[in-house]
């Protein structure tokens, strides 16, 4: 697992807390956006910076759904496989995305997301309450 140089990691945290700044203050869009431009400031292959890399592509998809910006919420689903290289793989990658292609109505493509995430993680990614829709979901034959 690799770390940031110091200057970049300075910028990044810089960028994460402006964006966590402008989502307090419910401006959404500015906060998506200063979350790309920390995105942008990892070096390739982003995948190795595992929780900088990971955790602001989660950010980003989790304030799309407060937006209902599913759309975007997509391109990051997509780009989340290539982050957390190191990450233990508990199946919340396959969620995110099967939650993601549920919203879209891609229900095939969700349940087979959904699949893979309840076979990683046994089930547990479905515990959380706000998950019951989801849970429901994937149980239908």
């Amino acid at each position: 697992m690799a770390v940031l140089q110091y200057s970049i990691k300075e910028a990044f945290e810089n960028l994460l807390e402006k964006s966590n700044e402008q989502f307090y203050n419910g401006n959404y869009h500015e906060s998506i956006l200063l979350l790309e431009e920390a995105w942008d400031l990892i070096p390739n292959p982003k995948g190795i910076y595992c929780e900088e890399s990971y955790d602001v592509v989660k950010d980003i998809i989790s304030t799309c759904f407060m937006i209902y910006d599913f759309k975007k919420a997509k391109e990051w689903a997509d780009k989340i496989f290539t982050t957390g290289f190191a990450r233990i793989d508990s199946g919340n990658k396959e969620f995110i995305a099967g939650t993601v292609y549920f919203e879209l109505g891609d229900l095939e493509i969700a349940k087979e997301f959904f699949s893979i995430a309840n076979e990683k993680s046994e089930g547990r990614c479905f515990w959380n309450p706000k998950n019951t829709k989801y849970l429901k979901f994937s149980k239908v034959k």
